[in-house]
């Protein structure tokens, strides 16, 4: 047997072998985890030691009792099965929302819509813009839609104009996704420009999806809009009431034939019985009380004491009409307040920012002033 034999058939052995026959142990690759890239949002508090968490942008007001003892009677109820079809609880959010229960459908969180959606649909081009939420270009990916990205102008704020309509006609789109606030600067979209973008997606037969899961902590939120046309607008408890750890969303549109077709894409009983206690209970909140003016009066007022802090700092910020504000530093800063136990969220992975740009939440006065004294002393 030649040599050059040899050499050809342990050239074909796998690197199992080849340690095996060289006496040695092979060390093990490591795979990467094929869910890794779902902790590129905020709130990654499993992997990091943090103990003022301003990646997340939630109510800063306590939970109402009500909720919190609505979601125990769900706990007690774990051995039922939820209602597949959510009739309190859609009956609930349709009275807040001056809605028909037909115009409602719920979720495991307006995530889970969002897929749905875009599965339901199967765009073949899609519009955002750039900056917004990586999560509509993750769904639109999953479906295998090209992404048209409409590119917001820093020097006006990032605020969406009617550049916009003049776009869709020579883009060949067939749907749209944008954030009213959007995400991470948290200006509102202009009403008027809003309802004209609704109708132009009418007429062109264009699906329109509207993420308004911010909507609530705003004052626009607290005005009464109703739904119209065809448009879906995807809205969550988690926001307004702080607990993204109970999945609760749900989308509302006049087009019940798109609801419809989205509900064939979510699975039975996709709300927890927990979720559904849980919801109805803030439904009523919402409803019966003025939980939410409350909330909206107390953000806007740390708000603006945080935004003057960071001017006073130097740091070039973002006006918003939001729970969250976007702002400007130098690379690095994210590290440095973790090493302090703070997070903030990074926004590299937002379409057309760079490692300089970083939002925070709007959170509770005492935390809001840790967080400030801690910028100041890093910089």
């Amino acid at each position: 047997m030649s040599s050059g034999y040899i050499f050809d058939e342990y050239n074909k052995m796998s690197d199992e072998a080849h340690a095996k026959a060289e006496g040695r142990v092979l060390k093990k690759k490591e795979e990467p985890d094929i869910i890794a890239d779902r902790a590129s949002h905020g709130g990654d508090i499993y992997r990091n030691r943090v103990r003022l968490d301003f990646s997340v942008s939630l109510n800063p007001m306590p939970l109402p009792q009500s909720v919190m003892d609505a979601a125990l009677i769900g706990l007690s109820e774990m051995h039922q099965y939820p209602d597949p079809v959510q009739q309190k609880l859609r009956e609930s959010i349709a009275s807040v929302e001056n809605a028909a229960v037909r115009n409602v459908i719920c979720s495991s969180g307006a995530s889970e819509l969002l897929m749905s959606v875009c599965h339901a649909f199967r765009p073949r081009r899609a519009l955002v813009t750039a900056p917004c939420y990586s999560g509509y270009e993750r769904a639109l990916s999953a479906v295998g839609a090209e992404i048209i990205r409409y590119p917001l102008d820093e020097n006006n704020g990032f605020r969406l104009d009617d550049g916009l309509l003049y776009t869709l006609p020579g883009e060949d789109i067939d749907m749209v996704i944008l954030a009213d606030p959007n995400n991470p600067d948290g200006k509102l979209m202009d009403a008027k420009l809003k309802r004209r973008l609704a109708d132009v997606c009418d007429g062109m037969g264009i699906t329109l999806v509207i993420d308004e899961c911010f909507l609530p902590l705003t004052v626009r939120g607290l005005e009464s809009d109703p739904i119209r046309g065809s448009a879906l607008h995807l809205r969550a408890f988690t926001k307004s009431f702080a607990m993204p750890g109970i999945r609760i969303g749900y989308v509302l549109s006049a087009d019940t034939k798109k609801l419809s077709e989205i509900s064939r894409h979510l699975p039975e009983w996709n709300v927890s019985r927990i979720a559904e206690r849980a919801g109805e209970a803030a439904a009523e909140v919402m409803r019966n009380t003025s939980y939410m003016k409350n909330s909206v009066t107390y953000i806007n007022a740390e708000r603006r004491r945080l935004m003057q802090g960071l001017g006073m700092m130097g740091i070039k910020f973002y006006d918003s009409d939001a729970n969250f504000i976007l702002f400007r530093s130098k690379p690095g800063l994210y590290q440095k307040l973790l090493s302090r136990g703070i997070m903030i969220r990074r926004c590299s992975d937002y379409n057309g920012l760079d490692d300089s740009y970083y939002r925070i939440a709007v959170r509770n006065r005492e935390d809001n002033d840790v967080l400030l004294r801690t910028l100041k002393e890093i910089l």
